[in-house]
Formats: structure tokens, sequence, C-alpha cells
């Protein structure tokens, strides 16, 4: 009966809450006012007599919890447009002490009260903008693509303002004609939607939205018409920079024999071809503002995914992605090698030597790149990015002293083109071609496709990519089809891929694995409104069976997933998977397959309320491979001290016992070498936001992590499914891998001028690692030694300074 009671007590007063009007206001046509915008000063202060002559829009509605709900609190707000831009203002009203408020970096929201506005600038219910204040006038912008997509990475001109109050607070945004993109005309209809968050009940109200479960974002706006008599200007940015770097300290045996300081400089432009086209074009570009990546020892076959965090690439990065992910812009640019360099041999005391690699340039510079992206004609939209890198080089020397300059990157040219007709938000054909150039002897690869989408009875979407590549040696084969439903309680998949055993895309693009065909489906079911103490109640079940072309089966997956939300905010999330034995084929890298046994994994994570200042989450994870254990334990937290000041802290221990791994291949007979590891993971993060002001931060990422794999117990595979034991020799304690390290990045950003910034970016690494003939310092690593292994005599020291100062020409 209690339980019965914690979901049905609340029921009656569910019940009784007043229904909102219409949400699906997509039908609704707004006349624009037009005010004199000199009138209008952006304070947050809503003082102005022009404001209360504009006509208040209507009231928003409740997405979350309570689906279709009236608001909590009113929400009111008012549009309307000048010669120079679109301006905005919100009165919110809230009770004393309840709003939340905390100051945060721009586009990186914490738990805090905002409103946004959603503009379709063009009316095509496709691509748009999203510009958000919190109370406290931190802010955040993107770009909206897709009808349901988001991109909070691009960076536009506008300026906001707001104020708390006795009675809730308020704000005023105004957006300037020339940061939006619209095509030339008398006349403009364009589409407006707003959201508030109230952050006290986590509760979401937006002007329009779709039914229950129905995909749809930019499309359900409403239509604001009657816009005449504006003009975005030229619509050209110049924005030229001048950076150095600074190298304070690196090691001594660092391959990195540049200067110590380089200096750089070079510009961006962006330049809107039409209402609908925009070109940019970035020359000499310096990304050194960039957060660093983590550091990871890498134990699998696989190459490890980094997210691009560079915003030349990052904006408009939609109109590049396909279902396969054929454009990996992190090969642009991407840092050189030491297994790249052409070392070369020569007579030495009468002896053939190789020379050894001592120096290597620190970085690939990017020359240039083009990027052209919008709408050619209605409904035709195109993208095209074309970037140049210069050569790369390094040094070797010979046993008697000689030095020699050897290549290790040619010049190469990256571009992608796409193009894709659009007769709906979300249904569209379009095709894409890839092409990496390298000078000199280095193949060239291209990869070109084929895609479509259909939405059909708002709920259904089936889609379908074909592909052809060719990396200069050989050419394969892909292809990838779904068909998905989304209903108001229940969402259904299906899905089916394949790429041939020669398909190659990872020259621009990112590839784990080829020589597949693979389906899957899934299930999933939610409520559609809270149920007693339960805000949300989510579940779901993913099946997937794959094979190779030889018909070999390499996937049998399952994997269930629970989430529960109660109205206090605390959620609990289960899940319990595993796959029958299946053959992988690529941990042998290239030789034999090896069947990995029975394998199943379950775990658990409890969070705590997530608009709080101190926030929580613990999670333990725990798996068996033919009998060998794998638990994983997570700690999360999060603590805003006072409101500008944000921290979060993230803990992680893994292991992994006695099961079989690929360590090496016997030279004589080419047999594959298996032993046992034990492999542990410590990683610790720490970030740290420092919100001075809404224009100025100082973000702070530091990651420890201790990684080690000891293996026992050598095997060698004769067959698939036949491990048999083998003499440790020569193998035992050369093949152990291991790192610890130490990473800290922190960057001062100061939008000093809308759109004019100076970056100041430090970073800090040591490192000592274990294997593979990492260096000096691997006699001095223990495993048993841990984080103590940061200070023994062999660690790698760097520190490097980063300071860049960029200013925006508008015209």
């Amino acid at each position: 009966m209690w339980l019965l009671g914690w979901f049905v007590a609340p029921s009656a007063a569910l019940a009784g809450e007043a229904r909102a009007p219409d949400h699906d206001r997509r039908e609704l046509r707004l006349q624009a006012t037009r005010i004199d915008g000199a009138a209008i000063r952006v304070d947050g202060k809503l003082d102005e007599a022009q404001w209360r002559e504009i006509p208040v829009l209507p009231e928003l509605v409740q997405s979350s919890p309570a689906f279709g709900a009236a608001a909590t609190h009113t929400t009111r707000i008012r549009a309307a447009y000048g010669s120079d831009g679109l301006y905005f203002a919100f009165e919110c009203d809230e009770p004393h002490g309840k709003v939340i408020a905390p100051f945060f970096q721009r586009d990186q929201i914490v738990p805090s009260d905002y409103v946004q506005v959603e503009i379709d600038s063009n009316g095509d219910d496709t691509n748009g903008y999203v510009f958000g204040v919190s109370p406290s006038g931190a802010i955040f912008d993107g770009q909206l693509f897709r009808d349901t997509s988001q991109e909070l990475l691009w960076d536009g001109v506008w300026r906001s303002a707001a104020l708390v109050t006795e009675t809730g607070w308020t704000a005023e945004i105004f957006v300037p004609w020339a940061t939006l993109r619209f095509e030339h005309a008398r006349s403009h209809t364009i589409g407006l939607n707003f959201t508030r968050v109230i952050n006290d009940r986590q509760e979401s109200n937006r002007l329009s939205f779709a039914p229950q479960g129905v995909p749809a974002r930019v499309s359900e706006a409403i239509d604001w018409y009657g816009i005449e008599d504006i003009d975005a200007g030229l619509n050209l940015e110049l924005q030229p920079y001048a950076s150095g770097r600074f190298m304070l300290q690196r090691p001594p045996d660092s391959l990195d024999q540049s200067w110590r300081a380089l200096p750089n400089a070079g510009f961006d432009l962006k330049y809107g071809i039409t209402g609908d086209l925009t070109l940019d074009l970035a020359v000499n570009p310096d990304f050194g503002q960039a957060e660093v990546d983590a550091a990871v020892l890498n134990l699998s076959p696989f190459e490890v995914f980094f997210p691009e965090k560079r915003r030349f690439f990052l904006e408009s990065k939609e109109i590049f992605e396909t279902r396969f992910p054929l454009f990996y812009s992190r090969r642009v640019g991407a840092a050189p090698s030491p297994q790249r360099a052409r070392t070369t041999e020569r007579t030495v005391y009468g002896e053939q030597e190789q020379g050894e690699l001592v120096g290597l340039d620190p970085l690939s510079r990017v020359l240039g790149s083009l990027r052209m992206t919008g709408q050619i004609a209605p409904g035709w939209v195109l993208g095209v990015l074309t970037a140049a890198t210069g050569p790369t080089w390094g040094r070797q020397r010979f046993s008697d002293g000689l030095e020699q300059r050897v290549p290790v990157d040619p010049f190469s040219g990256w571009s992608v083109v796409r193009l894709r007709r659009h007769f709906d938000p979300q249904t569209w054909v379009g095709g894409i071609v890839t092409n990496a150039a390298r000078l000199g002897d280095d193949p060239e690869a291209t990869t070109g496709g084929f895609d479509y989408n259909i939405n059909f009875r708002k709920r259904w979407v089936h889609g379908a990519q074909v592909i052809a590549t060719h990396d200069g040696e050989k050419s394969g084969m892909g292809g990838s089809t779904s068909l998905a439903r989304s209903g108001r309680r229940t969402n259904w998949s299906l899905s089916g891929e394949f790429l041939t055993p020669h398909a190659n895309f990872s020259d621009l693009g990112f590839m784990t694995r080829n020589n597949y065909a693979k389906g899957s489906t899934g299930v999933g079911v939610f409520n559609a409104q809270p149920i007693g103490k339960v805000r949300s109640l989510t579940a779901s079940v993913d099946l997937s069976l794959a094979s190779s072309f030889a018909g070999q089966i390499t996937e049998k997956y399952m994997m269930t997933n629970w989430t529960l939300e109660t109205l206090g905010l605390w959620q609990l999330q289960t899940f319990f998977g595993g796959h029958l034995p299946q053959l992988d084929l690529f941990e042998t890298r290239g030789n034999i397959p090896y069947e990995v046994p029975l394998h199943w994994w379950t775990g658990a994570r409890v969070s705590t309320p997530r608009n709080k200042r101190v926030t929580a989450s613990v999670a333990a994870n725990y798996g068996e491979q033919a009998g060998k254990p794998g638990p994983d334990l997570f700690l999360d937290l999060g603590f805003r001290p006072v409101d500008r000041l944000q921290i979060s802290f993230a803990g992680q221990w893994s292991g992994s016992f006695g099961r079989p791994r690929w360590v090496a291949e016997r030279e004589a007979d080419e047999v594959p070498i298996f032993a046992r590891a034990d492999i542990l993971t410590t990683n610790v993060d720490l970030r740290l936001t420092l919100a001075i002001t809404p224009t100025l931060s100082v973000t702070s990422y530091n990651q420890l992590l201790y990684t080690t794999a000891h293996h026992d117990e050598f095997l060698e595979l004769r067959a698939p499914d036949l491990l048999v034991p083998i003499a440790a020799d020569p193998w035992f304690g050369t093949v152990d891998r291991g790192l610890t390290s130490l990473t800290s990045n922190s960057i001062l950003r100061w939008e000093y001028l809308p759109g004019s910034f100076l970056f100041v970016a430090y970073t800090h690494r040591t490192a000592l690692p274990e294997g593979e003939g990492e260096g000096e310092g691997v006699s001095e690593y223990r495993s048993v030694r841990a984080f103590t292994n940061l200070v023994a005599s062999g660690a790698r020291h760097e520190d490097v300074m980063f300071i860049k100062l960029a200013y925006l020409f508008g015209l």
C-alpha cells in the first residue's frame, strides 16, 4: 500500500491542475511591431515607454514536467523590431528569494533560471538561432539545424541584460540583423519561439511545441509577419589576430626542438554572399585557445576518438554530418606523429644504420581553410569545406653525429562537399564527397555517398545512406538504413548497416572497423505525465546481431536500461546487458579471429537533485567475462560555493582481472600471443569555472590519470576458441603497459568588445609512461607507485603558455 501511495498520492493534485491553452501554436500568426530602436536601452529595466505600447505574446505552457499544463509562474514576453535588429523583453514572475541566478561562462550553462528566444530568420522551419540569458546576465547562444538539433559553440554578436526584482526578474535581448541570415526582400516573415526554465522546479515552459513524442523544434515556431524595410548591411566581418606560443619547460629529450617563442598572425573573414549563403575564410588560423584533450592509454586495436574543439570546424558542422562519419575534422591539422617520420639508412663506420629520430615539429600548421554553407536556392542546402596543411619535418641523427631533416607529413589538402535537397524540415535527399590529397607518393583517398531521410505522419522517420570508398589502393562500399517511430509513450527503431572488407574512409572520416553486416532493434517506453511522486520513468531494450562477410558472427548483444526520476529530482538509473560468445576480427591485429567468451555486465547510478548548489552522483558497475571480474566505480560531484564559481569533480576507478588480451605476434610462425591481464585505471577530473563577468571568465581543466596493464599466464591462440598455455619468456615484463599523467589547462577568456577576444591559456603536463619504448623514464615506472610516479626521476614535464588577441571589424 505504501508503494501504491508513493505513485498515486499526488494524483489528485495533478488531476486538478489547471490546463493551459493549446500548446501547438504552429498555425498562430502575429503581426510584428516596429519601434524606434534608439529609444530602447538594453539594460534589463524595461522602463522605456516603447515597451508599454507593445502587446504581450500569448502565455507560455509547460513542456516539462507536466506536459501541456499551465505554467507555474507567469512570463510576459514582448517582441519588436527596428531598422537595426530584433528586441525582446521578458518579465518573469517568481516568489522573492526563489530566483536562481549564478554566473557562468558563455555557453556553459549551469543549474539556473533562464529565458531564451529561438529565431527562424528565414522562415524555413529547418534552421535558426537561439539566444538565452540568465538573471545574472550570463548568456548562451547557438545554431539550430535540421529542425531538432542544436550547437551552442557558435558565437554571435548581440546584447542582453537582466535584473533580479522584488517580484522575480526581467531581461532584454537585442539581436542585430547582421547576426542573422535571411534573404533580402521588402517584407519578411520569421519564426519565433520562447522558452523559460524555472530552476527551482526544473520546469520548462514554451510558447509553442509539438505533440508529446513528436520530434520537432524549429518547425513549431509561430509566424511573426510584416517585417519591412530591414537591411543586414554588407554582411562582412573581418577578425585579424596575433598570437604567441611560449614553451616555458620541456623534457630534455623532447622531440620538440622548435623555438621556445613562436609568434603567429592571421585572420578570419565571414561574408554573407546572399542572405542564406555564407563564406568563411580562415588564413593561417591558430587554435591554441581550444581546450586540450584528456590523456589516455589506448590498449585497443582502434584509434581513440577525440571530439572537435576548434570553433571554425564546429560552426555549421551539421551540414557535413551523415549516418557514416565521413568527415572527422580532427584529421585537418592533426599533430605530427613519430610513427610517420620517414627516417632513412646510411653507411656509418662500414655498416648500414637506421637514423634515430631526435626532432619533430610540434604542430601541423593549417595554412588556410575555406567554408561555404547555406541555401543556394529554396530548399537546396550546400556545404563546402576545404583546408590546406603545410608539410611537417623531423630530424634524424646517426651515431657519427650527422643530423638530417626528414619528411613526416607532406603538404596536404582536405575537402568535403555536401548537397541536400529539403522537402520539409526532416525530409531530404543528399550527397557527399570527401577527398584527402597529399603531395608526393602518398595515395589520394576519396569517399562519396548518397543519403535520404523521410519524415511521414509526424511520428515515423526512415533514412538510409549508401557510400563508396577508395583509399588509393582498395575500394569498398557501405550502407545504412533505419526505420523509427516516436509515440506518445513509446519509441521503436529498426536499423541495418554494413561495410565491406575493403571499405575505408578513415583518411578524412572516423572508422573503427569494416567487414561487417549488422542489424539492430530497440524499444523504449516513457511516461507522458508525472505519476504520483515520479516525474519521469523510462525503460528501453536494445538488441543487435552482426557478422562478417564470411559469415563469422561478430556481435550478439543485448542491453536494457531503466531510469526513474522523482518530483524532487532524485534519479536512479540501472542497466543490464551482455553478449554471447562472439568473434573479434581485430584483436589480433590482422591475424586469425579470437572468440570473446560470454560477457555480462550490470550497474546502477544514483544522482541527487541537479538544480542545487551541491550535486552528487554515485555509480557502480560489475561484469564478468568467462568468470573473470571487471568492476567499475564512479563519483561525480558539483559544487557552487558562490554564484560566480562552479566546481566539478569526476572520479573513476575501473579494473579488469585475468581476461586474455593480445600482446604480441611470434615472429617465427606469426602465431598470436595472448596473456591474462590485470588492468587498473584511476582517473580524476577537476574543472573550475570562474565567471567574473558575463564576458570575462577563467576555466581550468585538470586531469590525474593512472593506468597500468600487467600480464602473466601467457598463451598462444591456435584456433579462435583455443588458447594454449606457453612459457612466459621472452614476453614476461616486456609487454606491460602503463601511464601516469597530470594535465592542467587553464584559459582566460575576455570578450572585451562584442566579437573581439583576448585568450590567455596555460598548459602543464607531467607524464611517465611504461612500455613500447616510451623514453628513458620507462625504467623508473612502477605500477605500485600509482600517482607517485609523477615525481619519479624519469617523469617528463612540459609547460606551455599561449596568448591570442583578436579584434572584430563588422561592416
